[in-house]
């Protein structure tokens, strides 16, 4: 395989950075709670257009309460658990990139943890029979075989992502068009190469950006599924420049929607900033109360649930659990705050009351909104 270098792309390359300089500085606009669970709705929507991709329908609200449910021993791990964990991994740390098809293994382990398999894995570290990708009517590929072949692919693509020879963007898309090549699963492949697609993005593109791929591509299939066709004809002679283009012409379009949403979130934002100094002014409450305050508004500004635990608001306020259950107390006596759920973990929201008076805004967007919550 090799890639050409023509004007076009450089052209692309050069636009999609530009792009990463914008959402970089919308990003530093959205700091605290709000521009975690920005990322965190990312990941949601992440997971749930990956799974889209492959006609898996699952929503937000299911991906949270999975994350939300507590690990039982022994019993079987909730559906997308450990597929959005990945995720969420990638965006609040710096993951281990794989190294060796043994670790491509272990991520795919997770990836699919929860789900119904038709085909166990009969191999060492992936499929050991042949498998063929059909259209709905006839096969359209055969992945590599056997295991060998498989395990070489990955081997080879891991080299080109590490490789300081090709550009980190131009190998981290290549590397995507491998992997799927070599489609070395029976089931499972598009999403776990879509999240190391992700991995490997960041090595070059902000997290954001990183994360938002999957939506672009759910959105946009056709050419999606269009450049590894024609990339695949044997007429193209095993030339990636195509591919590589198509897919930055997707990054760009993810970027342009995330540019539109971080703008839009910048804005929010700042209304609840400026709301909540003009409470500041009326209200005899002291710099923790408001830090809660602004908090929890941020959290119903942003998040998927209104609410968020004790523990997050004891981070937010760099004290104890039990402090902060004082000042959480003091809110609530005075109206401001309500307890909404009472075992671990304890959770707190602001009231509905307090919220129309003090921030009515959000009840306007909470409204124009909830279809996409659930």
């Amino acid at each position: 395989m090799f890639i050409a270098s023509p004007r076009e792309l450089s052209v692309l390359l050069e636009t999609v950075m530009r792009k990463e300089r914008k959402v970089s500085r919308l990003m530093s606009m959205i700091p605290g709670i709000a521009g975690d669970e920005v990322l965190r709705s990312l990941v949601f929507d992440e997971v749930i257009s990956s799974n889209a991709i492959e006609n898996i329908h699952s929503t937000r609200r299911q991906i949270e309460e999975a994350l939300r449910a507590a690990p039982k021993k022994g019993a079987e791990e909730k559906r997308f658990r450990e597929f959005a964990h990945l995720y969420l991994d990638m965006t609040f740390q710096t993951p281990d990139v794989p190294q060796t098809p043994e670790d491509i293994r272990s991520i795919y382990d997770r990836v699919m943890s929860g789900e119904p398999l038709e085909d166990a894995l009969d191999g060492d570290l992936f499929r050991a029979q042949e498998v063929y990708v059909t259209d709905g009517v006839k096969p359209v590929h055969s992945g590599l075989y056997p295991e060998q072949a498989i395990i070489d692919a990955m081997e080879a693509m891991l080299a080109m992502v590490s490789s300081e020879e090709i550009p980190a963007l131009y190998g981290a898309l290549a590397s995507h068009y491998v992997f799927e090549y070599a489609h070395p699963f029976y089931d499972g492949n598009g999403r776990t190469g879509r999240y190391l697609l992700s991995l490997f993005l960041e090595e070059s593109l902000s997290k954001p950006t990183a994360l938002s791929l999957s939506r672009a591509l759910a959105e946009n299939k056709g050419a999606y599924y269009q450049a590894f066709k024609v990339t695949e004809n044997p007429l193209n002679g095993g030339e990636l420049t195509f591919f590589v283009s198509a897919m930055m012409q997707l990054i760009l379009k993810a970027q342009d929607e995330l540019i539109a949403r971080l703008e839009e979130g910048r804005e929010r934002y700042e209304l609840i900033a400026e709301a909540c100094g003009a409470l500041e002014k009326e209200r005899d409450f002291n710099q923790k109360e408001m830090m809660v305050i602004f908090g929890l508004a941020q959290q119903a500004a942003f998040g998927m649930f209104d609410d968020a635990p004790v523990d997050r608001m004891a981070d937010l306020l760099k004290v104890g659990t039990q402090q902060t259950r004082k000042y959480l107390g003091r809110l609530a006596e005075a109206g401001v705050v309500e307890k909404t759920k009472g075992r671990a973990p304890v959770m707190f929201a602001l009231t509905d009351q307090f919220k129309q008076k003090t921030f009515p805004f959000l009840e306007v967007e909470h409204a124009l909104a909830s279809g996409d919550r659930g």
